[in-house]
């Protein structure tokens, strides 16, 4: 696998380690929002992706 994909894979794996700290979905996408000023939407993608690299990276 190409280094920077790796790089990447392993902050997505750090960022799942934190948004696993929250009780729900809903708290972690606002966590996002209030960390990154994206859309609630935008987050909303990208904690469903984050939360899926486990199964991505054994595919």
């Amino acid at each position: 696998m190409n280094n920077e994909v790796t790089k990447v894979i392993e902050k997505f794996k750090e960022v799942k380690n934190i948004l696993k700290n929250f009780s729900n979905k809903d708290e972690a996408i606002e966590y996002l929002v209030n960390e990154t000023k994206l859309s609630k939407e935008d987050c909303s993608t990208a904690y469903d992706i984050i939360m899926k690299i486990e199964s991505i990276e054994e595919e």
